[in-house]
């Protein structure tokens, strides 16, 4: 068991680190002319830039996330206010789950890797600062600066989800 999350958690950082240069080298095509306030997951409210800045940061912390059995794992994080963080997220499974933080005030870039993003609950997408979807198999990075310190839910809100476990914390201090 030990041997495999170690493969998986290896291949999980392969995916990122090649993801990250790819999207380093080419840029990201998905957004390019295209104004970011029509994609609430584009850029932040903050700041227009907050996608370039977000991408070229240095990150403090990198999580890997894995979203699958109705569980988030790890299901804690823990980062300082004001650091730029890299969530690598991945969904193994054919099953609809997404990474939702309702109420938090950062500046949010989300790349897919793989996967989809688009679902069937949009409107819980337009409520949420922080929504990271996959409809399928897939991966994908949220880069997060989260400003005020906190402790914070971040759950999967496709039906029954969260109600069956589906939820993690944050936990925001101070810098």
């Amino acid at each position: 068991m030990r041997i495999t999350t170690t493969l998986k958690l290896f291949a999980i950082t392969t995916l990122i680190v090649a993801a990250t240069v790819f999207v380093s080298a080419c840029g990201d095509s998905a957004n390019d002319g295209a104004d970011p306030t029509d994609d609430p997951q584009a850029a932040d409210d903050h700041d227009p830039g907050a996608q370039a800045y977000l991408e070229a940061a240095p990150k403090e912390s990198l999580f890997l996330v894995d979203m699958s059995l109705l569980s988030f794992t790890p299901d804690v994080l823990e980062v300082k206010a004001g650091e730029v963080v890299e969530i690598a997220i991945q969904n193994p499974e054919a099953t609809l789950h997404d990474f939702t933080i309702d109420e938090v005030d950062a500046d949010v870039h989300i790349s897919y890797l793989g996967g989809t993003g688009l679902h069937g609950h949009e409107e819980q997408a337009k409520a949420a600062d922080v929504h990271f979807a996959l409809t399928e198999a897939g991966s994908g990075i949220v880069h997060l600066k989260i400003h005020e310190p906190g402790e914070y839910v971040f759950y999967c809100s496709v039906p029954g989800h969260q109600a069956a476990g589906m939820e993690g914390k944050l936990i925001v201090t101070q810098d």
